[in-house]
């Protein structure tokens, strides 16, 4: 009897013992920077001293103007982007997908390579082609006979050049997503439709979508979150200008904490887009999850 506890004593320490070098470094780096930045955030924190606040941080927040401009950017930025490449990328999976076209392979690595370019990078790649004077796209529509733009110096273009940027980014990742989830829905189905006479697009809009039901909800999450984290386009681009109108809420927080100093006042808003990003993914959760596909407690 003895034996049989020691040795069910050891089995259900195991599990634990695999996970704890995982569960360290996910500590060290997540969960004690977050406990931080949430004590933080009811201080005034600037490097030099520290003195609890308590809530005026966030009350600063309510008429801080330049806050609200980077929170209306980042939605404006992240509903854009999402939608556009979850769209986008569905579409061209299932072109791609198709045994009639030719070069599948190759055209689903070039649309895949812009997202894994260093983000640096291909601010640099775009930071050439919107140049007012040397850029390709104004030496195209100055070819076209049009007069050319400086795209990142003008607060209406700013912010949608940005947004160009994120969708050529991203696309790729969401279309090799669902290229890979289109291959996994038997035939079968397919040729059923075919058999009862309905065409390519319907059984694109009654048998494909559906079924991706689960893959679109998993790039909604992700791509989403991603979204709503952008900075080093910013930083490399346009640095939150021209008067704010490309600024976001990480850009918010860099500038308040590694510029200004203010560390409490940083946190304060790394909370708020914590919370933020929390509630999103909450409502996907409750409203995006269809035919059990992912079980919310």
């Amino acid at each position: 009897m003895q034996i049989t506890k020691r040795s069910s004593g050891k089995q259900s320490l195991s599990p634990y013992l695999y996970i704890a070098p995982a569960f360290f470094v996910y500590a060290v780096f997540i969960l004690v920077p977050l406990l931080c930045a949430i004590v933080f955030s009811f201080t005034n924190y600037n490097i030099q001293n520290m003195k609890f606040t308590g809530l005026a941080n966030y009350a600063r927040m309510l008429s801080d103007t330049k806050f609200h401009q980077a929170l209306l950017n980042t939605l404006l930025y992240s509903f854009f982007v999402v939608a556009v490449n979850l769209v986008l990328g569905l579409l061209l999976a299932a072109v791609l997908g198709q045994r009639w076209f030719k070069g599948s392979a190759f055209c689903r690595s070039i649309l895949y390579i812009p997202y894994i370019v260093s983000p640096i990078a291909a601010s640099m790649i775009w930071l050439y082609l919107y140049d007012s004077k040397v850029g390709v796209i104004n030496m195209i529509i100055k070819g076209l006979g049009f007069s050319g733009k400086s795209w990142l110096l003008d607060e209406k273009t700013a912010l949608p050049c940005l947004i160009v940027m994120g969708i050529w980014q991203g696309v790729g990742y969401c279309m090799v997503v669902y290229f890979s989830a289109l291959k996994n829905i038997p035939d079968y189905l397919y040729e059923a439709a075919r058999i009862d006479g309905a065409s390519a697009v319907t059984q694109f809009f009654k048998i494909s979508v559906p079924l991706l039901s689960s893959t679109t909800f998993f790039l909604l999450v992700m791509t989403m979150i991603s979204s709503f984290q952008v900075f080093a386009q910013i930083m490399v681009m346009t640095g939150g200008g021209p008067l704010g109108s490309t600024t976001t809420i990480a850009h918010q927080i860099y500038e308040n904490a590694f510029v200004k100093y203010s560390m409490g006042y940083a946190s304060s808003q790394a909370v708020v887009l914590f919370v933020i990003v929390l509630i999103f993914t909450l409502i996907f959760f409750k409203y995006g999850n269809k035919e059990g596909d992912v079980e919310l407690d």
